[in-house]
């Protein structure tokens, strides 16, 4: 027996439609081993220590962030809108972000601690309009730049590798996983030199950023690591700009903010260039941060 024969669909017999023959008049519909194949194409390689699921991302996030913790954020949250004195030196629009996230936590049916739910106060900053960006297929074309921060070990390369993987298998497009350090380092190989091990195959600059340039969708991972090369600089301002004006959507993880990064400086690479509209495009990211939600709000009156 071939090889062939033994991998071919026994519904379909490797033609990837199915055909009623006993009613020759029924419409062909598409094999189930067709679509299996299709989105197997169209799932984007991440690094391994990233792949993980949703539900695992969230379980883990549940873990590190427990329901004690959390309902006492809460409690602190409701208390503080509940005296006059302090509600009053609470900014108006961040006063109404606290009473929207306590809204969603209380009603009918509340537990013991007196909360429906806390996944609202819990959930990271931002991650709720990046699930409702993602099961829209990421049609919306005003949203076409992610920003993602967080500490080392906080997940948010995790969490971007499933906002791609997911991305992919709602539009059935290829997308692209790329870390920023090590795309910087092939770069440097490109301009300095060309004879290199590590630039054996002679790969021009315009031939490492093709791929980044036409992918349906795109993860920069750890872009506050980016080389201080200019050269390394440009291309990647290029890279952001080019997508953006193109609508393709660019998925951007990094340790800090944008704000935070800028006020430090020449210690953002980026920051070497003096582009202003780049930095503008960047701060007008939608942002997710990994943090949960009512801290990040209540921290806020820190600050």
């Amino acid at each position: 027996m071939s090889g062939s024969e033994v991998s071919a669909c026994p519904i379909c017999g490797g033609r990837g439609v199915v055909v009623d023959k006993d009613d020759p008049y029924s419409p062909a519909r598409v094999c189930e081993c067709s679509k299996k194949n299709r989105n197997k194409a169209h799932s984007p390689k991440v690094p391994q220590r990233y792949d993980v699921t949703k539900k695992q991302f969230y379980s883990w996030w549940e873990r590190l962030f427990p329901d004690e913790r959390v309902t006492k954020w809460l409690g602190d949250a409701q208390a503080l809108l509940d005296n006059e004195a302090s509600r009053e030196s609470i900014p108006t629009d961040l006063q109404n972000k606290i009473a929207g996230i306590l809204s969603k936590c209380v009603g009918r049916g509340e537990n013991e601690r007196g909360w429906k739910t806390i996944s609202p106060a819990q959930e990271p900053y931002g991650y709720s309009a990046l699930m409702t960006w993602l099961k829209k297929g990421g049609r919306d074309k005003d949203i076409c730049l992610w920003w993602i921060n967080g500490p080392p070990g906080s997940g948010k390369s995790s969490l971007a590798a499933i906002a791609l993987k997911e991305w992919c298998e709602s539009t059935q497009l290829a997308g692209l996983f790329a870390s920023v350090k090590t795309l910087s380092q092939e770069l440097k190989d490109t301009y300095y030199d060309t004879r290199s091990w590590q630039n054996t195959d002679f790969v021009s600059e315009r031939d490492r950023m093709a791929p980044l340039l036409s992918a349906a969708c795109l993860v920069l991972d750890d872009f506050d690591m980016i080389d201080t090369d200019t050269r390394v600089l440009r291309a990647f301002s290029q890279l952001i700009d080019f997508r953006h004006s193109e609508l393709l959507p660019t998925i951007v993880t990094a340790s800090k903010s944008v704000e935070t990064l800028q006020a430090e400086g020449e210690a953002f690479p980026m920051m070497k260039l003096n582009d202003e509209s780049m930095m503008n495009r960047l701060r007008q990211a939608r942002r997710v941060e990994l943090v949960p939600t009512l801290q990040r709000l209540m921290g806020s009156l820190l600050h």
